[in-house]
């Protein structure tokens, strides 16, 4: 009984294992690549300073955004490179901000419930993700995030896999169909 657990257990961390570099991937796709500078041999930078090209970019859309004070695609940019940077804090201050100018936009909302669980804070993350699927019910990123949190944030692996389950109703040819299945399978299979 206990060796079935422990395989029942390393099974589940896998899976969540998986489904989180697959959703890391698929955010890191979705934004523009941000080239990384070239290491020099004498400079090093700052702990969480940003490669040099992406300094560049922060410094031009901060001045870009104190002209434009009300452009909320501004504050979303500065937000997106502090979250591709795991400065999830950062990131979710400056989409606050967004939200604050143009609310109801389901990715920067989506991102900031990611940023929530990021630290730590699972049951805003649920709450906001919740906020974003009543306006857009069937916003395919939010209920895919939901189900993932849900299932390694609070490990309530039935109401994930009910997540998933509906996002896969909805959206039946959603790029990781497959791997979503699959993982319900598996998640099925060890909750017997």
């Amino acid at each position: 009984m206990r060796l079935n657990k422990f395989y029942v257990n390393l099974v589940f961390a896998f899976v969540v294992l998986v489904l989180s570099l697959t959703a890391v991937g698929s955010v890191i796709k979705m934004r523009s690549n941000y080239p990384v500078a070239p290491e020099s041999s004498g400079n090093s930078m700052p702990q969480n300073h940003p490669p040099i090209d992406m300094s560049k970019e922060l410094a031009e859309l901060e001045q870009l955004s104190a002209k434009d004070p009300g452009n909320a695609n501004y504050q979303t940019k500065i937000g997106n490179i502090y979250y591709d940077m795991d400065q999830y804090e950062k990131a979710a201050a400056y989409y606050t901000q967004s939200l604050g100018l143009s609310p109801h936009d389901p990715n920067v909302e989506t991102d900031l419930a990611v940023c929530f669980h990021y630290l730590g804070q699972d049951d805003r993350s649920l709450e906001t993700f919740e906020k974003v699927l009543q306006y857009s019910p069937d916003f395919a990123q939010a209920m895919f995030n939901k189900g993932t949190v849900l299932i390694s944030g609070k490990k309530d692996i039935q109401g994930g896999i009910a997540v998933w389950e509906k996002l896969l109703r909805v959206h039946p040819d959603f790029t990781k169909k497959t791997e979503i299945q699959q993982s319900i399978d598996q998640l099925k299979a060890s909750l017997k």
